[in-house]
């Protein structure tokens, strides 16, 4: 059945919300623990996950048009009892999501294409190859999925800055209500390629070969759908960012790739091997579609990122490998007040 929604949008609840102490309870003290605990909480909010912002933003989107063009389901493990506290933070929060699948254990990507799902978003590494592998018989193909990374801990240790840099625009500088997605390049757009010298210094016939298509080309045409759908006089609520350290030696043949597909991009900053940090404050975007493990310690201290797994790359941690810490760029409520964690102590 064709959704009648420009975007759809699944995001896994670890992924909206900071799940950080329940997650600990239920690796500690278990299953039942950690539903006696969800029950016993279900009326105190989770806080803002690293998915959260964009969630948010999108679900604006909605407000300016004369029907909703973008549909957020929220797709959790969890049974529905146990699921009440994350229903309860969606109403706290004003998050217009009213599709939801709780599954009780069960693995959630079975479900994907049944609510018509172009983007899923998750803390599962597992979860997201099993969608960029397309699943089996096809289940999953044209659904891009990405892996929401844990904001860096502010207990890491940070080089000092021993020379002046430059100062960053206030956030300010850019429209109020405006949704700011940036990709990175190569295993995002486009598919990774081997960095031959070939390659690094392509002739002008190898030019005018079009790059494969990556994870996010067809999630970065469904954004386009989305900005023709608000109109004229609103497109500017979303814009789209091009970040990639590539060498500049195939800047021609990037640039033509996107002109064949039609993908239009507001910005393209190519940094041949430069530190994306900078760029990636300057735009302050609701996510950053990440495949590079270079410089990520910097910029996941300060942008809420989604890293998209290649095949070539050796296993991220996942959720249950990693202290779980709150993103800075969480809304923050005066009325929340929920207990203070000790995220660093051990099971």
């Amino acid at each position: 059945m064709q959704s009648s929604f420009e975007l759809v949008v699944c995001i896994a609840s670890t992924a909206l919300f900071d799940c950080s102490k329940s997650h600990r309870i239920w690796k500690c003290d278990g299953l039942d623990a950690y539903k006696r605990y969800q029950r016993e909480h279900a009326d105190q909010p989770l806080k803002p996950g690293v998915g959260f912002p964009l969630v948010q933003s999108l679900l604006q989107l909605n407000k300016v048009v004369d029907k909703p063009i973008i549909d957020i389901v929220l797709i959790s493990r969890n049974d529905a009892v146990s699921g009440l506290r994350i229903i309860n933070s969606i109403e706290f929060y004003k998050l217009s999501i009213e599709r939801m699948s709780f599954t009780c254990g069960e693995e959630v990507t079975k479900y994907l294409s049944c609510w018509n799902c172009d983007l899923f978003l998750t803390t599962e590494e597992e979860q997201v190859r099993k969608v960029l592998a397309g699943g089996h018989p096809h289940s999953l193909q044209g659904i891009a999925a990405g892996l929401v990374c844990n904001i860096i801990p502010e207990s890491i240790p940070v080089q000092p800055v021993t020379v002046a840099t430059p100062v960053l625009p206030n956030v300010s500088s850019w429209p109020k209500d405006q949704v700011r997605i940036v990709f990175d390049g190569d295993g995002v757009l486009f598919l990774e390629e081997p960095q031959s010298a070939d390659l690094k210094q392509p002739d002008q016939q190898s030019e005018t070969i079009s790059l494969a298509k990556g994870p996010m080309q067809t999630f970065a045409l469904k954004l386009q759908n989305v900005r023709r759908a608000l109109g004229e006089n609103n497109e500017w609520r979303i814009r789209t960012f091009l970040v990639t350290a590539s060498s500049g030696a195939n800047t021609i043949r990037l640039i033509n790739t996107l002109k064949e597909w039609g993908v239009d991009l507001d910005e393209t900053h190519i940094l041949s091997g430069l530190n994306k940090t900078p760029f990636l404050r300057v735009i302050d975007p609701a996510i950053f579609f990440d495949n590079s493990n270079e410089h990520s310690e910097a910029f996941l201290q300060f942008i809420p990122a989604v890293h998209i797994p290649s095949s070539r790359q050796t296993s991220r941690a996942s959720i249950d490998d990693v202290v779980l810490t709150r993103s800075r760029h969480n809304t923050k409520s005066s009325t929340f007040n929920e207990d203070d964690f000790d995220e660093s102590k051990s099971c």
